[in-house]
């Protein structure tokens, strides 16, 4: 982790390869989600939502892009029949463009996207960087487009029905080339989820799961979430998750960890 003013997040190519954390805001959501069987089920946790930055020295990549902006301004009418069911606070520049903002870039500084999954806390803000290449699975868009009615409202077609630049994936994807940034394949919360792993040179690996897991915790217990596609599914995931750690020695973080206060949140801090 590391830090220092936020004018040399910007820098020019050659620069050194960084991962950046937008807090774009959170939820208060009963325990359950986490684990249907949890000691604390009918009580509330906030659980934050996370975006990210990797800033390669050949490109910046988002994973994932966020909450759309609507989703503060008109909850209701952005979220439809669901709105009831997601109690969400949004920061008033929480999303894509307000959190790149801070760090002295343009939506147009971005030169790819790679989505987890295309459920509306993660892909909000797709139309913000829509001149970008979106890497998803094949498996994933195919379900966001027909999606089974347990998960019917967490695909909102008004995030990822626009004129993008689709490039399907099925299985793992090396971004640039180098081993630098690879997309791991990991579902089980949805057919096509996606996690990305981050190798620096001078510190030990990165994994963003995304919501391969909510909870750390959860997932070495192997307690499965409420929001799940496949149970074997999530749970092989988590084995490939597990090797990688051990194998690298790699730090694991999830989206929506209620206890996130060991992330180096953007634009003051970054992973390096």
């Amino acid at each position: 982790m590391a830090s220092e003013p936020v004018e040399h997040a910007g820098g020019s190519i050659g620069r050194r390869l960084r991962v950046y954390a937008f807090h774009c805001g959170g939820d208060w959501a009963d325990f359950a989600v986490n684990d249907p069987f949890d000691e604390n089920v009918g009580q509330k946790q906030y659980s934050p939502y996370f975006f990210y930055m990797v800033d390669h020295p050949e490109g910046r990549v988002l994973f994932d892009t966020g909450l759309h902006p609507e989703i503060r301004t008109d909850f209701a009418a952005r979220m439809g029949g669901a709105a009831g069911a997601f109690p969400i606070e949004m920061h008033e520049d929480g999303h894509v463009v307000g959190q790149l903002r801070k760090l002295g870039l343009r939506a147009e500084d971005i030169d790819a996207v790679v989505q987890s999954h295309l459920h509306f806390d993660h892909a909000g803000g797709l139309e913000l960087v829509d001149h970008a290449p979106v890497y998803v699975q094949t498996a994933e868009l195919r379900t966001a487009r027909n999606p089974p009615p347990y998960q019917a409202d967490l695909y909102m077609p008004a995030d990822f029905e626009h004129d993008l630049d689709w490039r399907l994936l099925d299985g793992g994807h090396d971004l640039f080339g180098d081993g630098a940034v690879r997309i791991v394949s990991t579902p089980g919360h949805t057919p096509g989820h996606q996690s990305l792993l981050i190798t620096f040179e001078e510190r030990p690996p990165l994994v963003l799961l995304g919501d391969a897991a909510y909870s750390l915790e959860k997932m070495r217990q192997r307690r499965l979430p409420a929001i799940v596609w496949s149970p074997d599914a999530m749970v092989e995931s988590w084995e490939r998750i597990e090797r990688i750690e051990r194998d690298t020695g790699a730090e694991l973080r999830c989206t929506h960890e209620a206890d996130y206060s060991g992330v180096p949140i953007s634009p003051s801090a970054w992973w390096s």
